[in-house]
């Protein structure tokens, strides 16, 4: 299998993930306001070190490029124009939302996923995945009041990201509830090797690209910081 190196730092979770080319996938993480500037370069000189592996080695690098935290966002961006400076590893970029249902669209034949982004005042970064049998049906990303969105969730349905503690829903009991326990790169990783995820992949020029801020800007022309 191919050598692939997954970052996810577009929340408050800071998590680098390996697969091997026997296809083991490892990960380190870490949740907590600040981590990614300590601890990204730390997990993925572990990770290579434990397999054996450099950075030459790898078949690609994936990327969790938003929406989410500025901070965060820029940082993996940032170690990662640093990490592949002068080498010849494509990097492919994933919308975050949608890398958030990649594990669960794995584990179900049928599901509906709502993954959600804590946007701060009365929003949340949402998008909606859903899937019956082998058919994905995507929603738009977008920025949206908390209000407009419990109607949109269903007995049975997955809920997973940060800020969903803040959606007022009467039979909380009847919905699967995922907080930050499910955002990890190993997300990334299983998108990539799920045929009808991998097509959501970006090819990317290292030294130009630059993550997806959406931002409350598109809501009221006023610019939200990560």
């Amino acid at each position: 299998m191919e050598k692939l190196l997954a970052i996810e730092s577009s929340t408050a979770v800071c998590s680098v993930a390996l697969q091997t080319g026997d296809g083991r996938v490892k990960e380190k993480r870490i949740e907590g306001r600040g981590v990614h500037s300590e601890y990204t370069v730390l997990f993925i000189d572990e990770l290579l070190h434990r397999a054996g592996l450099e950075v030459d080695d790898l078949d690609a690098l994936l990327f969790s490029n938003g929406p989410g935290s500025y901070t965060g966002l820029r940082i993996g961006a940032s170690v990662i124009k640093g990490l592949l400076f002068g080498k010849n590893v494509p990097l492919y970029t994933y919308p975050t939302l949608i890398s958030f249902a990649g594990t669960q669209l794995q584990l179900n034949t049928h599901c509906t996923v709502h993954s959600v982004i804590d946007a701060r005042r009365n929003h949340l970064y949402y998008q909606q995945v859903k899937k019956t049998g082998e058919y994905l049906d995507i929603s738009e990303p977008g920025v949206i009041e908390l209000e407009q969105i419990t109607p949109k969730i269903s007995e049975g349905d997955i809920v997973i990201g940060t800020g969903w503690d803040r959606l007022e829903f009467k039979e909380r009991e009847k919905v699967r509830w995922i907080g930050l326990e499910g955002i990890s790169a190993v997300n990334l990783i299983h998108s990539w090797n799920y045929e009808g995820l991998k097509d959501f992949y970006k090819k990317e020029e290292v030294e130009l690209f630059e993550p997806e801020y959406l931002s409350m800007s598109q809501i009221n022309n006023s610019p939200m910081e990560g």
